[in-house]
């Protein structure tokens, strides 16, 4: 049997060059970047209409909602979201995006869940999509992400929502899952992680590789990073990343996807703020006994390994189907596979209640 632990301490001295040099490279860049910026420029952005113009062809028909929302002194600037079916319905599925993605990347799964009689709800998370953009990094935390969302839930007064989360919005989503638990009804997860985990040893560093060659490449390139480019990694054809890039005409735009990584604790020694948040999670998740369905791509980012064996061991009687193919962005190849699969768990456990 090959002896895994042996190799930690070659693949660590290998990485230490390859991280020194990416440090060099991104002080030089940062430099660059400063002398280069506009000294005045708002704090707040708001993507102009015209960017979006042509997403009708490419599935996203949606008619725009925009709210406000304001928690105690603090006023957020403006949230978009996507509501369709039936406004009054009380089978409610709330969609949460990731990074760099935004509502347009459940678009298919949208229209085939609201057709069956969902009131379907995607929102943009503030630095996405269609919500107004803050210009400066350091207004990004976990803490507006997770607040965001507590706002938009209570402002819309959802409740029995089925909530589904993907990528970094899985940290955040499951993270405000402990804080309204009377308003959720059941948890789709797709490929996503809880980060911090204290194991460190190969499996996770292996499992961390996509993880690590993102921040490093965000870690570089800071707001100028060449979104369209990357997403071709992701066989999204050159028509349809242009949907996904229309929120961020230039890298003024960019703050909120250059500092998400930022906020994932992937190593226990992270912000020891959001460590917590993340250990009180699963904390609490090990107690939740709602219904829980797993559909994770097994060719996806996080989809196989450490990262879904925790959610396993999370929720041992959550039901798991796997994803043949598709990638980590699978809900643009395999909507209507996760859209049947989402149905049918809900009339399962509906007909259970």
């Amino acid at each position: 049997m090959l002896n895994k632990k042996r190799y930690i301490i070659p693949v660590l001295i290998l990485m230490f060059p390859l991280v020194l040099s990416l440090a060099i490279i991104r002080h030089a860049a940062s430099f660059l970047f400063r002398a280069l910026k506009p000294k005045n420029y708002p704090p707040v952005l708001r993507t102009p209409e015209e960017s979006f113009a042509g997403l009708s062809a490419l599935g996203y028909t949606f008619e725009p909602n925009f709210i406000e929302l304001c928690g105690g002194n603090l006023h957020l600037p403006r949230v978009h979201y996507v509501d369709e079916g039936p406004p009054n319905s009380d089978r409610v599925i709330l969609l949460i995006h990731g990074e760099p993605t935004w509502s347009f990347l459940y678009r298919f799964m949208i229209k085939s869940l609201a057709s069956k009689g969902y009131r379907v709800i995607a929102l943009d998370f503030i630095g996405f999509g269609k919500s107004d953009k803050y210009s400066s990094l350091d207004m990004y935390t976990h803490d507006l992400h997770t607040l965001t969302l507590r706002l938009f839930i209570e402002h819309l007064k959802l409740s029995k929502i089925t909530l589904v989360v993907h990528d970094w919005g899985g940290p955040v989503g499951l993270s405000v899952v402990k804080d309204i638990p009377n308003l959720i009804d059941s948890l789709c997860i797709l490929n996503t992680v809880l980060p911090c985990r204290e194991d460190t040893g190969l499996k996770h560093l292996v499992n961390m590789f996509h993880f690590l060659t993102w921040s490093a490449v965000i870690f570089v390139c800071q707001t100028h990073l060449p979104l369209g480019y990357l997403l071709g990694y992701a066989s999204i054809d050159s028509k349809t990343r242009r949907g996904y890039t229309a929120p961020f005409p230039n890298y003024r735009y960019k703050a909120g996807v250059a500092r998400w990584p930022q906020l994932v604790p992937m190593l226990p020694w992270g912000c020891k703020r959001i460590i917590e948040d993340m250990r009180s999670t699963k904390r609490f998740l090990r107690k939740w006994d709602k219904p829980v369905l797993l559909l994770f791509s097994d060719d996806g980012i996080s989809g196989s390994g450490a990262s879904k064996d925790l959610f396993k061991s999370l929720f041992p009687n959550g039901e798991d189907i796997p994803i043949k193919g598709g990638g980590h962005l699978y809900q643009e190849f395999k909507s209507d596979e996760l859209s049947d699969h989402l149905m049918r768990f809900l009339r399962k456990h509906s007909a259970v209640k």
